[in-house]
């Protein structure tokens, strides 16, 4: 029960500063949608991607759908981009979306009211709540700036990936590592175990759990309990993500499927 109320209050907080952010959305100059969303299974599934990039139009964003070719002003500055996703809230008798705006060190710049929609129809109901999201995109007035976003060095970011196999030449002396033999340390292979709340994540030998996570009200998006730091879904893949000396680590963990 204490742990509930502490992860009631941390996640109170946590939401109520979703809506506040120091950093304008005209701060940006460019803004990209993605191909698909977590809680769908197909991509562009109801035109639900289709839909964003001509609301964001609609709204004067510039809207990079691929960022394969990157313009040259953002090829030398990656924090003129905002990111786009749009998330599914829970709800039994109405389709409930909400749109968050992120910057390029994954903080939230903006977010929606949550739209709605009482339709049966799912891709009626889908884009129904999605063009609700965007009446508070409207109220932004956006118009950008001209200002450059994060003149401040960024905050460090280590990716963590369990390492690659070395490869041994046919010389028995010689070595050759892809990864710094030193540094790298090959990760416990965890079994993912469904609970009444989350998940447990169980190393394959000890047999203890290394990660209990609990859920939050965004998809694939879990609190770990007793550690810092979340845990998340990302396709077939697990990846943590925390906090540590002024470092912000994203580790993949190395999950049997």
């Amino acid at each position: 029960m204490k742990f509930l109320n502490q992860f009631i209050i941390c996640f109170c907080l946590f939401i109520s500063s979703l809506g506040f952010s120091q950093t304008s959305v005209n701060d940006f100059k460019y803004i990209s949608v993605a191909d698909n969303y977590s809680f769908l299974k197909l991509k562009d599934q109801y035109q639900l991607n289709s839909l964003t990039v001509f609301l964001f139009e609609k709204n004067n964003f510039t809207v990079l759908n691929s960022l394969q070719n990157y313009p040259s002003d953002l090829a030398q500055n990656s924090c003129l981009l905002l990111k786009s996703d749009v998330i599914r809230i829970k709800g039994l008798f109405k389709t409930k979306l909400q749109l968050v705006l992120t910057d390029c060190h994954d903080n939230i710049v903006f977010s929606s009211e949550i739209g709605q929609s009482k339709l049966k129809d799912f891709k009626k109901a889908y884009q129904e709540a999605l063009r609700n999201t965007f009446v508070s995109v409207s109220d932004l007035n956006y118009s950008y700036s001209g200002e450059t976003p994060y003149d401040k060095p960024a905050i460090p970011i280590i990716v963590k990936s369990p390492p690659e196999p070395i490869i041994v030449s046919p010389t028995p002396s010689v070595v050759a590592p892809k990864l710094n033999i030193k540094t790298a340390e090959v990760p416990s292979i965890l079994i993912v175990k469904a609970t009444n709340s989350g998940y447990d994540f169980i190393d394959n030998i000890t047999k203890k759990v290394s990660y209990s996570v609990q859920l939050t009200m965004f998809e694939n998006v879990y609190i770990i309990e007793g550690k810092s730091g979340i845990i998340y879904k990302r396709g077939n893949s697990w990846v943590r993500e925390y906090y540590e000396e002024n470092k912000t680590i994203i580790e993949a963990l190395n999950i049997r499927h």
